[in-house]
């Protein structure tokens, strides 16, 4: 068996070692999208224009649906510096601590990009961010799930009506679209689908990164990207 396979089987990164306890990280969990040439750092479009752009990347598989599109595909594969957080108390618990750090510092408002590795692993996870939103008024939330609300793994499921139940009770504020969710508005299909919607600016080199574009995060048209 491959690495790449136990990976799979085991439900986890194919690089355990740069999985790390949140908690006892010595620098920040959430990123500046300075560091990330996709994301950029600074928002220049869309209804976030103005705000700084964060970014939380955890452990992919462990945390993602066995249903994901991508499971056995992910592009995490081919990060093997990326630093990933585990999932759990000790996420949150930092998570809480930065968040309140950023809702200080940032009084206009910040952006979070959830999540560039990973993906919401419970209810109770959803239910933190959404907590969050509240507690934290200052903070938005973008990104893209795996979980839907029709798969037929009831577990799955939950969670993904969860997600779709906080971005329309938060609009604006909780943009997190479905991976591969067909014709189901705020969607994100890969392209070779054939679905209705518009090809990813930035993977088309018309924009300089996800910053530069805020389609993602606007528009409730579907978003289709060229597969990694």
């Amino acid at each position: 068996m491959t690495k790449t396979q136990t990976a799979i089987k085991e439900k986890r990164t194919l690089f355990p070692k740069s999985v790390k306890n949140a908690l006892a990280n010595k620098s920040n969990i959430l990123k500046s999208g300075e560091q990330n040439q996709k994301l950029g750092g600074f928002i220049v479009k869309g209804i976030w224009r103005g705000l700084p752009l964060y970014s939380l990347t955890i452990e992919e598989r462990s945390t993602c649906p066995t249903t994901c599109a991508h499971f056995t595909d992910c592009y995490g594969n081919n990060m093997p510096f990326a630093h990933r957080f585990d999932k759990g108390e000790d996420l949150e618990k930092r998570l809480d601590l930065e968040l309140a750090e950023l809702n200080y510092k940032h009084p206009f408002g910040f952006v979070i990009r959830l999540h560039v590795l990973g993906d919401f692993y419970s209810v109770e996870y959803v239910k933190k961010w959404e907590n969050w939103l509240k507690k934290y008024p200052n903070l938005k939330v973008f990104g893209y799930t795996g979980y839907k609300p029709t798969d037929e793994i009831k577990a799955y499921a939950e969670i993904g009506l969860e997600i779709l139940r906080v971005r329309l009770e938060n609009p604006r504020r909780f943009q997190v679209r479905i991976s591969d969710g067909g014709d189901a508005e705020f969607s994100a299909n890969p392209i070779d689908e054939g679905f209705k919607g518009f090809t990813c600016p930035e993977q088309l080199a018309k924009v300089d990164n996800c910053a530069s574009c805020g389609l993602c995060w606007t528009t409730k048209q579907n978003v289709n990207f060229i597969t990694h």
